[in-house]
């Protein structure tokens, strides 16, 4: 059902973006991704699921989150530099990043972004994709192997389908980026550092990209 909410708000954003008329509630559509998360985690904790604390444990090893950091920002950056081709070859065009055309230039628009960045989005989208949906979707199917690599895999998906507002190019880019993110967070064993540090740290990179342009 959290999986469902996150793809509906996934399609008001589409819509809101891409529609002349788009739905009324789509401008809600941060509230109600920020509502599910809450409500999703509460009635997880309520089930049982082991959530250690929503993925935000004291870090035991900060030389090993750090690593896990690097190596996570290294496969993103070397991900999107070998795979925009593959996209343009595909689908015709890159990602559609029209959505931040008001950072270029523009440093008060410039700090707001990277706000929105390193809440909503690195620890937001952390705490959504991969604290509550992987770990709910790993306990609903038992807390295996094969739980986790499904899991992995689901959220992933869906990681990618929510960001369908940038075209086949970004809902392909972000369900890679979903997979890294989703792996930094199983190595961490379930912490949410190292993915959320890098999944900023990675939005940062692509956010100056768009200023400078």
């Amino acid at each position: 059902m959290f999986a469902a909410g996150l793809l509906v708000v996934g399609a008001l954003r589409f819509y809101d973006l891409h529609s002349e008329k788009p739905p009324a509630v789509a401008a809600y559509a941060t509230l109600i991704y920020v509502g599910l998360t809450v409500l999703a985690a509460i009635l997880l904790i309520r089930a049982g699921a082991p959530l250690r604390r929503l993925g935000f444990v004291p870090v035991a090893r900060p030389w090993l989150n750090l690593a896990f950091v690097l190596i996570g920002v290294t496969l993103l950056q070397l991900a999107g530099s070998l795979l925009a081709p593959v996209w343009e070859h595909l689908f015709g065009s890159g990602r559609d990043l029209s959505r931040f055309s008001d950072v270029a230039g523009s440093p008060a628009a410039l700090a707001r972004l990277l706000v929105l960045n390193w809440t909503l989005a690195a620890f937001g989208e952390e705490l959504a994709f991969r604290i509550v949906l992987m770990r709910g979707v790993a306990y609903a199917l038992g807390d295996s192997r094969v739980a986790f690599a499904t899991a992995l895999i689901v959220q992933a998906v869906v990681f990618g389908l929510v960001h369908a507002y940038q075209g086949p190019p970004g809902i392909a880019g972000s369900a890679i980026s979903g997979l890294v993110y989703g792996c930094l967070t199983l190595a961490a064993r379930g912490s949410i550092w190292p993915a959320a540090i890098a999944h900023g740290l990675n939005n940062t990179i692509g956010i100056l990209e768009v200023y400078s342009a």
